[in-house]
């Protein structure tokens, strides 16, 4: 993908994003919360998680950084309800791989297959996998 087209791609899909996130808000009823949070940069976001019987019902999300790492979180967030946290901690390992990689995540939500062409993004991969590695971290280290 040439620069030009990756500067398209985040003007026609991460900035209207950034401006218009999925369940921005805080949630202080949430079951339990994640901090995702890049020391070198000073992103900083919380994501709220609703559960009921063993099942993410809701994910919200808050705080602050760059417009990847909040478009990033915000498609996270999406892709993450109605899942179990087996399904979250798989779905964010093949995320991570991707990036990580040059296989692209197969059947992936066609909003995640956007943030995997960006990881040549003037070396922003950190921001793009910031959430995604810390709910991946969260799952493998805890149970619901």
């Amino acid at each position: 993908m040439t620069k030009q087209e990756l500067q398209q791609l985040f003007k026609n899909e991460i900035l209207p994003e950034n401006e218009n996130p999925y369940h921005f808000q805080e949630s202080p009823a949430a079951s339990f919360t994640i901090e995702a949070y890049n020391s070198m940069c000073g992103d900083k976001y919380t994501l709220y998680f609703n559960t009921s019987k063993g099942q993410i019902t809701s994910v919200y999300f808050y705080g602050f950084g760059c417009a990847l790492s909040k478009a990033s979180i915000s498609i996270l967030c999406k892709n993450m309800e109605h899942l179990s946290p087996k399904n979250i901690t798989a779905l964010s390992d093949q995320f991570i791989y991707a990036m990580d990689q040059d296989h692209p995540t197969e059947n992936a939500d066609k909003k995640i297959q956007m943030l995997q062409q960006l990881k040549h993004f003037d070396g922003r991969v950190d921001c793009i996998k910031l959430g995604w590695e810390a709910v991946r971290n969260h799952f493998e280290n805890t149970a619901l």
